[in-house]
This record gives C-alpha cells, structure tokens and sequence, in this order.
C-alpha cells in the first residue's frame, strides 16, 4: 500500500515530465550555499506562529543575525533577487492571475540555472517570504492603520487563517523537514559519490518530478492563505491534506538520502578512480556488442552489414563539429554509418540540449543517455580512453574495432581516410613525403577554401596564410606582402585564419576587403586539422630523430605554437611547392627587407627567394613554442621542438572550457 501510494505521489503524465524537464538548465548550474537562507526560513516560520505578546527581543536579534550572514554568502545575491522574483509569482497566482499548474512551470523555468534540490530550498524562501508579510499584517492590523492600508491593497484582508494552527496541524514542520532533505542531498559527501552507483542515480531520476510536486503544493497553500474561504473548517482540512502530502514526499525522499548516506560512508575512504574499479570490467568485443545492441533497438536496417563510426562524446560536443561531420557523411554515398552514443553526468544530464543537438545530426543516435548501461560508460572511458572530447571508434560489420579515434584522419583526409583503420591511415601518410609534403593542400580543402584547387595548380598564384589578434601587425604585414607580390609579378591570395578555432578573431569589418576570410566552422576546421596532423603523426610512432626529417610535423608544430597563444605568424605557399612558415616578427621582417632578397626572385622564384632569405636571418633565432593540445583518446607523447631540436617538456592543463 506504501509502495503505491509513493509511486502515485511521484507519477505525473510523459507530457508534463517533459514539460518540468525542458524547464531545467543543467549546463552550468548556479552554485550556492543555502543553508543560511534554510535557516531563516525555518526561523520566519517559527516566528509567524508565535503571538506577538510572547515575542522577545533575543528572537529578533537572532532574525537580524542570520540576515547579515547572508549578505556575506558568496552567490546569494542571485539567489535572493531569484527568491523576490519567484515571491512576485506566486502573489500574482494568489491573486487570481495564472493558474496553479502555470505558475508551477513559470517558477522552474525562473530557477532553471539551479539543481533541483536547489530549486525547493528558494521556492521556499519565497514562501516563507509571504509568510512573513502575512503574519505581520494580520499581527498589526488592530493597532496600526499604515499595516491595514497595506493589507487592503495587496488583498490580504479576507485571510482567516491563524498562524499558530499551522503550527498545530505541522504543516511548518513539514514544510522544514521537506527542505532539510532536500539540503542533505547538496551535502559534499553525497555529490562526491559517482553518478553511476545506484543510489545516487536512483534519487536524481526522482528529484524533477519531486521538486515540481513540492512547488506545486507551495503555490496551492499560498493561495489558500490569501483567498476568503466560506469554511474555516474546510480551509484548515485542505491544508491538512497539502501537510500530508509534503510528508509523503519527504519521506520518499529520506528513504533515498539514507541509501545515499550509507553509500558515502562505503565509499568515502576511496578516490573516485577505486570505486569505478569495482564496476565489473568487460572486453572489448562485449562493449561493441552492447553498443550495436543499442543501435540495433534504436536504427533501422540500414545499419546491417556497414561500417560504423561510434560518435562518443558529452553534450559539449562542438556544433561546428556537427555541421563539419554533417558535411561529410552526405558525401559518402553511404560507405559508412555514424550512430552517436553520448556519454553524460546524470547529475547534470540537460535533456534539453540533447535533444538541441541530435536535431543538428544527420545521423542517428545510439540510445538516449540515461538508458546506457553503467558498465559500458565505464569501459568507455577506460578502453577507448574517452575523456571530454569526442572520438569516433571506427568498427567493421564483422564487429572488429580498427581504430579508437578515426576523427584525426577524418579531418586531414575526409572520406578518402576509409576505412578508417589504423593501417589505411599509415598508408596515406606513407604517400606524403616527409621532407617535401608540408603542401597548402594538406591544410585546406574545398570545404574551408573552395577555390583551393585552382589555387594549388596555379603556380604564379602566390598565397599568404597569416593569423593572430595584432591589427597593428596585420596592418603593417599585408601592406608589405602586397607590395612584394606586385613587384614580384605574382597574382596574391590573403587569407586569415584567426587567432585559433576557440577564438572570434578579427571579422571584415576589422580587415581590408582583398583579404580572404576563414570564419565559423571554416575556422574549426583548419585549426583541427592541424592538430590532428599532429596527433596522428605523433600516434604512427614518430620518434626523437624522427623529428628532425619529418617536415609536415616541424611545421605543423610551429602554427600550433604560435596560434595557440594568440601570436601572429605566416605561411608562403606557390602552386604545389613546399610551404614557409614563419612567426609573425620573422614574416614581417622578410616582407619589409623585400628590397634585399628581390634579385631573380621574380615570378615562379619568389617563393624560392622568401624561402632562401628566411634562412640568411634565421640564424641563431630561436622563438620559444609552447603547443597546448585537448586529449583525445591518448596522451600524445614526446615532442621536439622545430627551431632547437630539444625535446620539449610535457605540462599538464586542466581547462573547462575554451576561452
């Protein structure tokens, strides 16, 4: 009977779920530590309900003390311009505006940015807000005409209702109790335990609809408080059954807490790493069955006897990603099939947002977050070496993995990169000549430059590739390569690529017109691709000597280095000859000197001639390069540098998010 009349209590239809759901944020929640605010809540409630005779100045003191707490409460400020907001709500619903059940969604969407269990320690402030207002007006409406003037107009004067029966029939108390529960689970030792172990997934499945019931019933009793009521009797039996149940709640919600309390004592002692150690390991070849299991209940037939990309990635994923990917899964005349398996913090698991982005995908997905097994998200991490960024596990249709992360080949080569095994990308590399194959072809395609063709057949056309934040510099630079190329007789192609792919760079506005412009996903594109040149180098096996022949790697190095700290730098490219690359202040210098070097430089050896008087400056020159790369899937490994030949030291950076 128990069972059922919890599960009655805690039920609402898909629609409305899906409704409460879409009213939360769980991105980047707003952190704030509540407890002073319980305190007063609990304390204007014990207030309200004490007669005014018996009241002492040591209850007023303590009032006045917990208020001065708050102010020096980091994020309460928020907090409480959230709590008059939502309080604004709920009078507008006592007051005959909107409905019980709208004014409900109205007050999740308004506490969007907060956990849920956030979300009814606020409603209730709010509450106890209006609680207050009403026991002081009632308290003083004899004695002082200011307070019945005020009752008349904010409609408070129909209120029957003594404050010490609330007391009487518990409602108070459960209202407290309810809020208690809900701050034991924002508890350190309860957010410490994995999202994964069944306790804590258990109570976060149950906090939207618990959290949306308790809002409700918040709103139910303040209207009952402001509103004539032909009957005492009957107003004080309603809110007898809203007391009851809050308490059904609370004491679902405490079964929960318990489990979860217990296992944070279990765990406690051990770091995160040792508790996900005890979920059951299984092998590789049972983790691709389970994924193909999902996609099996989920996509249609088209996916039998294919070659699948596994897509993982969190809801962070790049939308200039998507829309890259997008572009090449339509150009594959279905050789392939990519099926999305997103991997999620429960805790902060936005519904939202992925549904935001499955709509964005061409391709299917493989299940919904919540319904992958815990023992494949763990085996994910462990085996493919999923962190953050996203991978894209290349399978066979017979079932064998033959890549853990194709996405680097994909974005060098696209779909010439098939079948995405670790062999097929060796050959292509084995097809660049590591001494004369640092080539403009191999940063750009037709999707970031449309007329890269024509550009790379034509052997008069000089291009400059330059990036960086400095307008001065790239002033000063394009004004000087301008004037070279035209002394020069070569036909020139300026483009900017930014200052790296998580930065806006300079728009058009910014620059002259005859500049070339990559923006967007453009940007991304390049920018990746030149990590990824990196990365698969560095995964084929590439040595400490290795370095000093491998060109592609050297230079690869050098924009990376340079772009990832925003500096300016520049790459010469003619026809299908081999790149220069340059840092900004070398680029500079050789343009404005053009007059020294310009001798038999004309036409189809001016790029000889930039490449030869690069050399006679270089000299002893050495600009420290400092290449910061996202982990994905594998750590890289050794790196030298491209000037000095010394092996470059390894630092480890944790970043959230890009700046």
């Amino acid at each position: 009977m128990a069972a059922a009349a919890s599960s009655q209590v805690l039920w609402v239809a898909q629609g409305v779920l899906e409704q409460i759901v879409s009213c939360h944020n769980s991105f980047q929640p707003h952190h704030v530590d509540l407890q002073h605010l319980v305190n007063l809540i609990a304390c204007i409630f014990q207030n309200a309900a004490t007669t005014a005779a018996s009241k002492g100045e040591d209850q007023y003191a303590e009032l006045n003390e917990m208020i001065n707490r708050l102010e020096n409460v980091s994020g309460m400020r928020q907090a409480l311009e959230d709590v008059r907001s939502i309080s604004c709500e709920m009078s507008c619903c006592s007051s005959g505006g909107s409905g019980v059940d709208e004014t409900t969604m109205q007050l999740l969407r308004r506490l969007k940015d907060y956990v849920w269990n956030a979300k009814v320690v606020l409603a209730m402030a709010a509450f106890a807000c209006s609680i207050g207002e009403l026991s002081m007006l009632m308290k003083h409406r004899n004695t002082d005409p200011m307070a019945k003037y005020v009752e008349t107009l904010k409609g408070h004067h129909y209120t029957t209702v003594d404050f010490t029966v609330l007391q009487r029939i518990g409602l108070f108390k459960a209202m407290i109790d309810v809020v208690n529960t809900n701050m034991a689970f924002l508890a350190p030792s309860i957010s410490r335990i994995p999202k994964e172990v069944h306790s804590i997934k258990d109570a976060i499945s149950c906090f939207p609809i618990a959290s949306y019931k308790i809002l409700r019933i918040v709103l139910r009793i303040t209207t009952i408080l402001s509103k004539r009521k032909d009957s005492l009797e009957s107003t004080i039996q309603e809110l007898i059954e809203l007391a009851k149940e809050v308490s059904l709640i609370n004491n679902i919600l405490q079964e929960k807490l318990l489990l979860c309390q217990r296992d944070a004592e279990k765990y406690a002692p051990y770091p995160y790493e040792d508790i996900t150690k005890l979920i059951p390991r299984i092998s590789i070849s049972e983790l691709v069955d389970k994924i193909m299991h999902y996609v099996r209940m989920q996509v249609n037939e088209n996916l039998r006897n294919k070659h699948v990309l596994f897509l993982i990635s969190d809801l962070d994923i790049p939308v200039e990603e998507i829309k890259v990917l997008n572009w090449l899964y339509q150009r594959t005349d279905r050789t392939y099939e990519i099926v999305w398996l997103p991997i999620v913090d429960l805790s902060t698991y936005d519904v939202k947002r992925f549904w935001e982005l499955k709509q964005l995908m061409k391709w299917s997905v493989v299940v919904e977050p919540s319904r992958i097994e815990t023992d494949v998200v763990e085996s994910v991490k462990r085996e493919w070496n999923f962190i953050r960024h996203s991978i894209a596990v290349s399978v066979t249709p017979a079932g064998e993995v033959v890549c853990q992360n194709a996405l680097p080949m994909l974005w060098i080569w696209g779909n010439m990169a098939f079948p995405f095994s670790d062999r097929t990308e060796q050959i292509l590399w084995n097809s660049i000549d590591e001494l004369n194959g640092w080539k403009l072809d191999l940063l750009l395609d037709e999707f970031i430059v449309p007329d890269i063709r024509s550009w790379v057949e034509n052997r008069t056309s000089f291009v400059c590739l330059f990036g960086g934040g400095d307008i001065s510099w790239i002033q000063e630079f394009t004004e000087k390569v301008k004037y070279a190329a035209y002394a020069a007789g070569v036909s020139l192609k300026l483009v900017y690529v930014g200052k790296n792919k998580a930065k806006l760079g300079l728009s058009k506005t910014d620059l002259s017109r005859d500049i070339n412009i990559i923006e967007s996903e453009f940007r991304w594109r390049f920018w990746t691709r030149l990590e990824s040149i990196l990365y698969s180098k560095i995964r084929h096996g590439k040595t400490v000597t290795a370095y000093k022949t491998d060109i592609v790697i050297q230079e690869a190095l050098k924009v990376v280095g340079h772009g990832g700290k925003g500096e300016p730098w520049a790459i010469f490219s003619m026809g299908p000859d081999t790149m220069v690359t340059t840092d900004g202040g070398t680029g500079l210098t050789i343009m404005s000197n053009y007059q020294k070097w310009r001798q038999d430089t004309t036409g189809l050896r001016f790029l000889e001639g930039l490449k030869h008087y690069k050399g006679v400056i270089s000299g002893d020159v050495h600009g420290c390069i400092k290449v910061q790369l996202p982990v994905l899937g594998q750590v890289p490994g050794i790196m030298v540098c491209p000037d000095c030949s010394k092996v470059m030291d390894m630092f480890y950076t944790y970043r959230c998010c890009d700046e």
